[in-house]
């Protein structure tokens, strides 16, 4: 028989304990919680694009010596475009987070050269949002793949991580 879990601090206000001492989250009077998201469209995209700065490259990354630009900016921007594809059709108060990024990164792009990153919204389920990204220099693809973004209150959201901090 499995002993009732330790706690540490103060229990947060979603927090609710089972009859069997186990930890259950139930609602409990807090923000709302997100519908399904009906105003997001198949097709929306968002796009940007970037030079690519020093700032940008592997070698930053502790990758000594690789000039080029870094998969963890690549990542960024592809972030970035996903938000700017639904950002408009999102209810006040409402906001996103990443869930899943996942991507090949094909070919390396040197300091100086324009980086155009796009990404289209595939589906939408629920309150998730899957986005197919991709990235182009100026001669080539150089990045793929997909991510997904769940809709949160972002009140709700924010109150859910700081009661994960220690009462002080």
């Amino acid at each position: 028989m499995a002993s009732r879990p330790a706690t540490v601090g103060r229990r947060p206000p979603w927090f609710r304990e089972a009859g069997d001492g186990w930890p259950r989250l139930e609602p409990c009077g807090s923000p709302r919680k997100v519908a399904a998201v009906k105003s997001i469209g198949v097709g929306q995209e968002g796009s940007l694009e970037q030079v690519v700065r020093p700032e940008h490259g592997a070698d930053r990354f502790q990758n000594a010596g690789v000039t080029v630009l870094a998969t963890p900016v690549l990542c960024h921007w592809f972030e970035s475009a996903a938000v700017r594809a639904i950002a408009e059709q999102l209810e006040s108060g409402e906001s996103t987070v990443g869930t899943r990024l996942t991507i090949e990164h094909l070919k390396s792009t040197p300091v100086g050269m324009q980086v155009r990153v796009t990404a289209r919204v595939l589906t939408v389920d629920g309150r998730r949002v899957d986005f197919e990204v991709s990235a182009f220099d100026d001669v080539e693809l150089v990045a793929r793949g997909t991510h997904e973004r769940v809709v949160i209150d972002l009140e709700r959201f924010l109150a859910r991580v700081q009661s994960k901090r220690a009462p002080v």
